[in-house]
């Protein structure tokens, strides 16, 4: 079957115009460099997953990594780190997080402008989590990744049980692990384990309260 493009919301993408001139960039560089351009708001800052660049490009994650990390030392892309803002790593976050440098000599952006902006893009068939900036405030970064990982339990639920969930009625509980900054991927796994176990000992399908205590 052949892999989902996840839905894009913005109709372009604004690149830097020395990317456009420079020869040494790679073609691979050149169009993860653009998909990183979509998700960037008004500071160059973007939240994109690994997983949501590479089924935009049809590129596997390892050779989008690769490329992202040219792209920081051609000096394209800066990696935003907890340490640039004196934070621990907890509250700072699991999430990747870069700037678009469209100037090569870019302010590093202050904290409220990496927050400024988080929305998540579908979730793939397999529950992993597309983590994207199209420019909500962080309100809405807590609600949209509480939606995501509330579909990253029903899917991984369905799965593996057969078991259809309603989203609807995980977002509370999901909501407490996107303040926590779990990942769409810890959901999954924990999810996976958890309804295992249970199949094991014929018992019902685990909630995902039950699920979170084992994140």
């Amino acid at each position: 079957m052949a892999e989902e493009i996840p839905e894009i919301k913005r109709q372009w993408s604004i690149l830097p115009v020395r990317a456009l001139l420079d020869r040494k960039l790679t073609q691979s560089e050149f169009r993860v460099l653009a998909a990183m351009c979509v998700y960037t708001n008004s500071y160059g800052v973007c939240w994109p997953g690994t997983q949501t660049i590479g089924a935009i490009l049809g590129m596997d994650q390892g050779n989008v990594s690769r490329a992202i990390q040219k792209l920081v030392k051609r000096g394209y892309v800066r990696r935003l780190i907890a340490k640039d803002y004196q934070l621990e790593y907890a509250k700072f976050g699991k999430i990747n997080r870069y700037q678009v440098l469209y100037q090569p000599d870019a302010a590093l952006p202050s904290w409220e402008e990496i927050q400024s902006s988080i929305v998540l893009a579908p979730v793939a068939d397999d529950g992993g989590a597309h983590i994207n900036d199209v420019g909500f405030g962080d309100a809405g970064a807590i609600a949209s990744l509480s939606s995501t990982l509330a579909h990253a339990y029903c899917r991984a639920v369905q799965m593996r049980t057969g078991q259809v969930r309603q989203v609807a009625n995980e977002i509370n509980h999901a909501r407490k692990l996107a303040e926590r900054g779990v990942t769409a991927e810890q959901v999954q796994a924990a999810t996976v384990a958890a309804c295992d176990a249970a199949l094991a000992r014929r018992a019902g399908v685990p909630s995902l309260a039950d699920v979170a205590r084992l994140i």
